[in-house]
C-alpha cells in the first residue's frame, strides 16, 4: 500500500506535458462544440468549452490512476461518463431542435483522448482530434455533399472500399504467365490506385461544381483529360462564339496539363525514389502548360463559364477489370519490345500505350524501375507516353473544336510538347 501511494504522489515532467496536451485537446474541441451551438438560436447547450476540457482532463487522471489500481478504474469512470451522457441526451432530446447525438458522442471521445495522452498514444489522439474538428466543423458542407450524392455514386465508393479492403486481401501474390511478369494482387493494387484517383477527382468536381473553366478543367482532367479535351471541343463549337472557345481553351490546356502532376503522383506511390527524379521534367512541362493556360485567361479577360459540362462516374466494375487487362497487356508489351527491340522497343511501346491510356504504361514503367530496371530509361518512357497522349488530345481539338479553339490552344500544345521533347532529348544525350 506504501508502494501505491508514493506512485500516486509523484510525478514527471512528462506527465505534466502529457495532462496539457490533453486539457489543449478538450479545450479545442469544447470551443468548436460551443460555437456550434451558439451559432443556433433556441437550441439548449449540451456541454462546452469548460465542460469538455474537464472530461478530457478526467480522462487522463483516470488513466494514470488506473496504472496504480488497476484498468477496472478506467472502465469505471468511462461508465460514470457514459451514464452522464445518457441521462444528458435523455432530458435534452425532448427539448424541439436538439434530437442529435454528436455532442455526446464527442464528449466520450474526448474522454478516451485524455487516457490515450497518459498512455503516450499522443499522435494518434491528435489525429483522432484534428479528424473529429473536420467532422463537427464542416457539418453543413459534409450534408450538403451527401445530398448531392446519387446512388450510383454511392454505389460507386462501396465497390471501392470492396475493391481496396476486401479484394485485394484474398488475391493470390504470385507471379505467372509469359516472362512470369503477371501477379494479381499487384495489378489489383493499380487498379486501386487508378480507379481511386479519378473517383476523388470526380468527387471534387462534383461537390466544387466546376467554378470557372480553369478550374473546370484542372479538376476534370484528374478525372479524363481526355474526356474533358473532347467536352470543351464539342462546347466550342456549338458555342459559335470566339470569347467562349478562348475559355474553352484554357479549360483544355489546363485539363491536359494536370495529367502531368496525376502521373508523378502515380508514380511516387510505386516508387517514391523514381518520382525524386521525374519530378524536374513534370514540373516544367506543368509549368509550360499553366503558364499558357494563365496567358490565355490574363489575354482574353471576361466571365468564363461552364456551360453544364457534365463528368461520367469513372468507377465500375466493367472498367476497373479493363484496366486491370489493359496494365497487364502494357507489362507484357513493354517487356516483349524490350526483349526483342533494346530501348528502343521500350520506347515505342511507351508511345504505343500513351495513345489510349498513360496510367498503364506509368505504373508498368515504376514497378520495372523499383525491381532494379533502368531509371532512366523508365523516366524517357514514361515522358514518351504522355507527349503521346497529349498529341492524341491535340488531334481531337483539331478534328472537333472551332478554329478559335484549334489556334488558341496550338500554342499551349506546342509548348508542353517541346518542353518535354526538349528534356527527354537533352537527357538521352547526357
Amino acid at each position: 500500500m506504501d508502494i501505491q501511494t508514493s506512485q500516486l504522489s509523484d510525478f514527471s515532467p512528462d506527465q505534466l506535458i502529457g495532462l496539457a496536451i490533453s486539457i489543449g485537446i478538450g479545450f479545442l474541441i469544447g470551443m468548436e462544440r460551443q460555437f456550434s451551438k451558439e451559432a443556433v438560436e433556441h437550441q439548449e447547450q449540451f456541454a462546452g468549452i469548460r465542460t469538455f476540457t474537464m472530461v478530457s482532463m478526467f480522462g487522463f487522471i483516470a488513466a494514470s490512476v488506473a496504472q496504480v489500481m488497476g484498468a477496472w478504474i478506467f472502465g469505471l469512470t468511462l461508465g460514470c461518463v457514459f451514464a452522464f451522457v445518457i441521462i444528458s441526451y435523455l432530458r435534452l432530446s425532448k427539448t424541439p431542435g436538439n434530437s442529435g447525438a454528436t455532442s455526446e458522442f464527442a464528449l466520450v471521445i474526448t474522454f478516451v483522448l485524455g487516457g490515450m495522452v497518459f498512455i503516450e498514444m499522443i499522435l494518434l489522439a491528435l489525429i483522432i482530434m484534428v479528424v473529429m474538428l473536420l467532422l463537427l466543423t464542416f457539418k453543413p458542407t459534409l450534408h450538403l455533399f451527401v445530398e448531392k450524392l446519387k446512388r450510383q455514386e454511392l454505389l460507386a465508393i462501396i465497390l471501392f472500399v470492396v475493391m481496396s479492403a476486401l479484394v485485394i486481401p484474398f488475391l493470390p501474390s504470385f507471379n505467372f504467365g509469359p516472362y512470369k511478369l503477371w501477379n494479381l494482387k499487384e495489378i489489383w493494387k493499380m487498379v486501386v490506385l487508378v480507379t481511386g484517383t479519378s473517383l476523388i477527382g470526380y468527387m471534387i468536381a462534383k461537390f466544387m461544381g466546376h467554378r470557372g473553366t480553369l478550374l473546370a478543367g484542372v479538376v476534370g482532367g484528374l478525372v479524363s483529360s481526355t474526356s474533358m479535351s473532347l467536352t470543351f471541343s464539342r462546347k466550342s463549337t456549338e458555342s459559335k462564339s470566339a470569347d467562349i472557345s478562348f475559355y474553352y481553351a484554357m479549360g483544355v490546356i489546363s485539363a491536359c496539363t494536370i495529367m502531368f502532376p496525376r502521373v508523378l503522383f502515380e508514380v511516387y506511390v510505386v516508387n517514391a525514389e523514381l518520382a525524386l527524379q521525374l519530378w524536374i521534367p513534370i514540373a516544367l512541362i506543368s509549368l509550360a502548360g499553366f503558364g499558357s493556360a494563365v496567358l490565355i485567361f490574363k489575354l482574353h479577360k471576361g466571365s468564363p463559364g461552364h456551360n453544364g459540362i457534365t463528368l461520367k462516374n469513372p468507377l465500375d466494375l466493367v472498367t476497373a477489370i479493363k484496366f486491370a487487362l489493359l496494365y497487364a497487356a502494357v507489362q507484357w508489351l513493354v517487356k516483349y519490345s524490350g526483349e526483342q527491340f533494346g530501348n528502343s522497343g521500350t520506347y515505342i511501346a511507351g508511345a504505343i500505350s500513351g495513345i489510349t491510356d498513360v496510367d498503364a504504361i506509368t505504373l508498368s514503367m515504376a514497378k520495372m524501375s523499383k525491381a532494379g530496371g533502368n531509371s532512366v530509361l523508365a523516366i524517357n518512357t514514361i515522358l514518351i507516353a504522355t507527349l503521346s497522349n497529349t498529341l492524341v488530345k491535340f488531334m481531337i481539338v483539331i478534328g472537333v473544336g472551332s478554329a478559335v479553339l484549334r489556334k488558341t490552344v496550338f500554342w499551349g500544345f506546342l509548348a508542353m510538347f517541346l518542353t518535354g521533347l526538349s528534356y527527354f532529348l537533352i537527357f538521352s544525350i547526357f
